[in-house]
């Protein structure tokens, strides 16, 4: 997931996408940060330190688990945190490959986190109020376009 965390008015994200539920915005910012750390160690494109390692490692071992609102939706969202880190995985393959369809198929998967957000959404608003919202937060959750995503894999210009 490479959707930074800076695009995104966080009052407006407390108040319409997670109905003023802190807990699920620490949360949903927690989720962002720590999947940018991962992309860049795998993939490279900039130097992690060790501050942001350990930061990582900290945010996945004490400041999730000890989330309020991730404790309540931990059940139901432990099986999507599988698929999407399987679809991560499948995604670097892909990526690694070069193979252009792969490439198309990708571009999808590396996202696959917003899955979980989208249900985060849905548990604070209820369905109707995510289903009117969730066109905007998809847009912001996939913020890179196919065609830059593209020709950065397949090193060509952008």
């Amino acid at each position: 997931m490479s959707f930074k965390a800076a695009h995104i008015d966080i009052e407006k994200a407390s108040l319409e996408w997670f109905g003023g539920n802190k807990d699920a915005l620490n949360l949903f910012f927690s989720l962002v940060d720590l999947m940018q750390t991962w992309d860049d160690l795998i993939d490279r494109d900039r130097d992690v330190s060790q501050q942001e390692i350990n930061n990582a490692f900290l945010t996945a071992l004490v400041y999730i688990p000890a989330n309020p609102f991730y404790q309540n939706i931990r059940v139901e969202i432990t099986p999507m945190f599988m698929t999407a880190v399987a679809a991560f995985e499948v995604a670097n393959k892909f990526e690694q490959d070069k193979d252009e369809h792969g490439l198309e198929i990708a571009h999808n998967l590396r996202f696959a986190v917003g899955h979980i957000v989208v249900f985060m959404v849905q548990s604070c608003v209820g369905y109707k109020k995510a289903m009117e919202i969730l066109p905007e937060i998809w847009k912001t959750i996939v913020n890179e376009r196919y065609e830059e995503y593209r020709k950065e894999h397949l090193d060509e210009s952008v």
